[in-house]
């Protein structure tokens, strides 16, 4: 018996599916500010922190959670029909912060100004967004800085859009199967343990080309 896996538990505490949804969303974000930037929109990219005094992920999280409603709501006055994309990071001091792509051209003191009033801090910053492509290298960037910090809760999503954000028609490319080893002890219990994870496990090339 040989064993064969295809990562697709589609967790980001998996090394393996979370770079591959990394990459995935670098996709995504180029599509999304293609289309916004083709339909003659400008964009920008927005960063936004959490009080200077908040150092833990648990604690920026309750913060963003509470003040995100009350902000969106006045971004949305501000600036009627914009569209988004959000990354959270948890900065090497422990502060939290969210990188945003949008189509709101509002400036950096508007950010300031509004952040503080909200619950966040007064930290801000708003950048012109020039190409498509600047989208993908931005989240990219911080999404993989997110994978590497442990202790970001169970329920917390690591990005997230705006209903109308651009996406593709086509679905998901499948994973591709690797090649785990042949029957042995140890390799079965890996497989094993694998499949736990939500991983797919075949045994056999019909499995293969059926799965």
């Amino acid at each position: 018996t040989v064993y064969f896996i295809r990562p697709d538990c589609k967790s980001w505490s998996c090394e393996f599916c979370a770079e591959r949804r990394r990459r995935l969303w670098i996709y995504y974000a180029n599509y999304g500010g293609d289309c916004l930037l083709g339909q003659g929109l400008e964009l920008s990219f927005v960063t936004l922190t959490s009080h200077r005094n908040i150092r833990s992920i648990n604690a920026g999280i309750k913060v963003w959670r509470s003040a995100w409603p009350k902000l969106s709501a006045r971004w949305r006055r501000a600036s009627p029909g914009l569209q988004y994309c959000y990354a959270a990071e948890h900065g090497k001091l422990g502060h939290f912060h969210v990188h945003i792509i949008t189509s709101a051209t509002l400036p950096t003191r508007w950010y300031k100004d509004n952040a503080a009033g909200t619950g966040l801090g007064y930290q801000a910053k708003a950048v012109p967004i020039l190409v498509a492509t600047e989208c993908g290298a931005y989240i990219g960037k911080y999404l993989g800085k997110a994978i590497a910090v442990v202790g970001w809760p169970p329920y917390w999503r690591r990005i997230n859009t705006s209903r109308k954000w651009p996406k593709p028609e086509e679905p998901e490319t499948p994973y591709e199967w690797s090649y785990l080893g042949n029957h042995s002890s140890k390799v079965k219990i890996e497989a094993m343990a694998y499949r736990r994870l939500g991983w797919t496990v075949a045994t056999s090339l019909k499995e293969l080309n059926t799965s």
